[in-house]
């Protein structure tokens, strides 16, 4: 099916009338090429050379920042499918798309190498480096659960998304309107169920990398960046191509400034939550946890305290006094322009909270190194295959939901 032309009745859309990430199967094709390319550089890094250790880590951060940004995709299409806010009808196959159960088969796929290598990766798979106080944590932090762990996991999240689907398409083929109640059955619990895997995820794959330093704040905050780089990929796509079918049908100021406004609220939680970190940490002034910071900080000679003192001005400030405009929201290019902003600074928080926890890179300062770049654009290349791939197999705008349209056809 034509991912443009929803309706047999509609008039058919020319190429040039499509968005610029479906015109003439660019960006698939571009991405499949690059995913080839790259994976097989990085597969050579990885096995042929004597950088394995180093590529393994970066793969981590890389895979990481990837994982969370589907994660982010699927907690949004939960919430849609909960509370139906109609400005989320605007992004919801975009973010189908980014958390299918394909996605997930792939990312799997994708974590595969660090699963065959954990010794390389984590201290607490590695024997000679076991203490007392990860012999404690063993029943827990052990390769087998750890592995089993993150199969459920991967499940859970492909059975969410894919019944969510397969509801949609099915109300779009027979315009039955109990397949959103069913929806919202599914969807409710499904936020229960989400946070909770996430919380577990984030924390083998994510905090365990410094298996003696724990946060209770950790599976939220990167919950919440997740979802700030989904909302803000998803709503730079949207702005970009406002004046293309079928996004010129639905965009206007009332949505451009609800996109905002749910931008800036991700954005009033992640300052909240890593305030809120920062604050406990430094409250109990244990040697357990302050080893977060002290590694970041400028008495390290590291540069990670300069990272850090970006993503406040880039990550809080920046988005804040921004978004703050309505004059901002009311346009979608200059609301275009604030989304991407926010997902580069996505990418720039995530290497410092992984780069830095990471215990093998081939330098242990904050410069990328060219690990670093190979691992995030190889894992890139390959997210934006299957999700271009995905997107082709249904409407932009779901059929059922006609709000948006409505809305800006009785605007004044």
């Amino acid at each position: 099916m034509s991912a443009t032309v929803s309706n047999p009745n509609a008039v058919p859309v020319v190429e040039s009338d499509q968005p610029s990430f479906l015109r003439g199967g660019k960006l698939k094709n571009i991405s499949t090429l690059l995913a080839i390319v790259l994976g097989i550089a990085s597969a050579v890094v990885m096995f042929g050379t004597n950088q394995q250790q180093y590529m393994l880590n970066s793969w981590v951060f890389a895979f990481m920042f990837w994982a969370l940004l589907s994660l982010g995709c699927l907690g949004l299409n939960l919430l849609y499918n909960s509370v139906k806010g109609s400005w989320t009808s605007a992004v919801v196959r975009l973010m189908e798309a980014g958390s299918s159960w394909q996605m997930w088969l792939t990312l799997f796929l994708v974590f595969v190498p660090v699963l065959l290598n954990l010794p390389q990766v984590y201290e607490w798979a590695d024997p000679n480096h076991i203490d007392y106080i990860l012999r404690k944590k063993a029943p827990y932090l052990n390769t087998t659960h750890f592995t089993i762990r993150v199969i459920a996991f991967m499940l859970l999240w492909a059975a969410l998304s894919a019944g969510l689907r397969a509801s949609g398409l099915r109300q779009e083929k027979t315009g039955d309107k109990n397949e959103e109640q069913r929806r919202a059955n599914w969807a409710t619990p499904g936020i229960l169920i989400f946070v909770l895997t996430l919380t577990f995820a984030v924390t083998d794959w994510g905090m365990s990398l410094t298996p003696h330093w724990y946060s209770t704040i950790y599976g939220l905050w990167l919950m919440v960046g997740g979802a700030q780089a989904a909302l803000s990929l998803t709503t730079l796509l949207v702005c970009l191509n406002a004046t293309k079918k079928p996004y010129n049908e639905v965009v206007a100021p009332a949505l451009t400034k609800d996109l905002g406004n749910m931008m800036f609220v991700l954005t009033m939680l992640w300052g909240y939550t890593s305030l809120s970190q920062l604050l406990i940490i430094w409250n109990g002034n244990l040697p357990e946890t302050t080893t977060f910071y002290v590694h970041r900080g400028s008495d390290a000679g590291l540069g990670w305290a300069a990272i850090g003192a970006s993503t406040m001005i880039g990550c809080w400030l920046v988005p804040f006094m921004t978004l703050l405009s309505p004059r901002i929201k009311r346009y979608p290019i200059r609301l275009a322009r604030i989304a991407g902003w926010i997902f580069v600074f996505r990418i720039v928080d995530l290497f410092w909270i992984i780069g830095a926890a990471v215990p093998h890179r081939a330098t242990p300062t904050a410069v990328p190194t060219l690990h670093d770049a190979l691992a995030f654009l190889t894992i890139g290349a390959i997210w934006f295959a299957v999700w271009s791939r995905r997107i082709e197999k249904a409407p932009l705008l779901p059929g059922y939901d006609r709000r948006l349209q409505e809305m800006k056809l009785h605007a004044h």
